[in-house]
């Protein structure tokens, strides 16, 4: 008997639990689903969810406030409705139709016809001082939106000083002189440039930042693969307690063999669902591979092989069913949620960042994150993750196979 005997005759047993080879396909692929339809990105649709739902009230009759109402439904990021009064917005408002509600008060030409053209260029000192509130504007935020209620203040208020700036300096002759001639010499630089600048990057790279499963389906490829754990470790304390295990290390066939035979069955299923994982995120959620597909494969081919080494190592630790539970979700769960599986690795503050380096699913979260994200890709980068996760598998195979000898003593 040999290693790859060991390695078929696991691979029928494996075969036969077809629900948990479903299992290990099907969750990733539904909580990837789940969480991309909760930001409205699903066979690359583009969903009202990813805007800024705004209504919008106009209460002057004045044409400046016509067209800063339009100037604002023709914001990117913002998804805007003309609503004809204020009662009826602040109601769809509180009824989660509406994120914002931005309320265009009846003063608003009066408050514009007192402006100077010193008020558009000293904003935190003239008129405009107090912000919207000087023109008469007024933002009403839902309950659950009020941490972003400054950004959109912000927005609203930097387009209204886009929309009236050229109305209030036509009342200064020599401002308005001034900035039509700057407006001719803009409009000439565009036209030269457009003649040079070369056609707009809309590489993979350059896409990758639109679509939120660059970052799901690495995330949870990552978090699945080492979900591997618990099933691996539970096939070898199964094949103990059946005496199995013992008649293999009789058969003549090294430790080395041994552990490779019951290893590779694991590392094969790992790849086939990576490689499953990555191939419906492309047909199903419209993500890209990036700008260099093949390098995606030694970073999934290193992850599985570090996760394998690590259910090596928790079978080798665990000495009953019970155990094999305790250590392997609170393995796959601990360090799944240090490492940025749950949460991006940006949004990590800078310890936990550098904490989780200590698992081999930051490493490969890192190496996607090159070549799905990034712009500009950094070879050295992938390279040196992919080394790091080999160190771990190394370190896991080791430790797992100087604990082997034991595994086959009663529990």
């Amino acid at each position: 008997m040999n290693a790859w005997k060991i390695t078929l005759k696991d691979l029928r047993l494996l075969q036969r639990d077809r629900r948990t080879l479903f299992i290990l396909v099907a969750l990733p692929l539904i909580f990837i689903t789940i969480l991309g339809l909760s930001t409205g990105q699903f066979l690359t649709m583009q969903d009202k969810n990813q805007l800024i739902q705004i209504a919008i009230v106009n209460e002057d009759p004045g044409e400046l406030a016509a067209q800063f109402a339009e100037n604002l439904r023709t914001k990117d990021g913002l998804d805007s409705k003309l609503v004809v009064n204020r009662e009826e917005a602040v109601g769809k408002l509180e009824t989660g139709i509406f994120m914002a509600v931005i309320s265009i008060g009846p003063k608003f030409q009066e408050r514009v016809e007192e402006l100077t053209v010193a008020d558009i260029l000293y904003l935190d000192e003239g008129q405009l001082s107090e912000g919207l509130k000087s023109l008469d504007i007024e933002v009403i935020c839902r309950a659950s939106f009020m941490n972003t209620e400054g950004i959109v203040r912000q927005l609203v208020f930097g387009s209204a000083v886009q929309s009236l700036a050229p109305y209030v300096t036509r009342k200064n002759k020599l401002a308005s002189r001034l900035i039509e001639n700057g407006r001719a010499e803009f409009a000439e630089r565009r036209e030269i440039a457009a003649g040079k600048t070369p056609p707009t990057q809309t590489d993979a790279a350059s896409g990758a930042k639109d679509n939120v499963y660059q970052i799901l389906v690495p995330s949870y490829t990552v978090m699945f693969a080492f979900f591997l754990v618990n099933i691996m470790a539970r096939s070898f304390i199964g094949e103990r307690d059946l005496g199995t295990l013992c008649r293999l290390r009789m058969a003549p066939v090294t430790r080395a063999g041994l552990l490779l035979g019951k290893t590779v069955p694991f590392f094969i299923i790992s790849l086939v669902q990576s490689a499953l994982l990555f191939l419906f995120g492309r047909l199903l959620f419209g993500m890209s591979w990036g700008s260099m597909p093949a390098g995606l494969i030694p970073v999934i081919v290193c992850t599985s092989l570090s996760a394998t080494a690590l259910g090596l190592l928790v079978a080798t630790l665990a000495r009953t069913e019970s155990q094999v539970s305790a250590y392997a979700n609170f393995l796959v769960i601990t360090m799944a949620g240090i490492s940025g599986c749950f949460m991006p690795r940006d949004w990590q503050p800078y310890l936990l960042q550098q904490i989780g380096l200590i698992t081999p699913h930051a490493w490969a979260l890192i190496a996607y994150d090159q070549l799905l994200v990034r712009e500009h890709l950094n070879i050295a980068v992938v390279s040196r993750c992919c080394a790091m996760l080999l160190t771990f598998a190394a370190a896991f195979f080791t430790v797992g196979w100087w604990r082997f000898q034991t595994l086959d003593e009663p529990a």
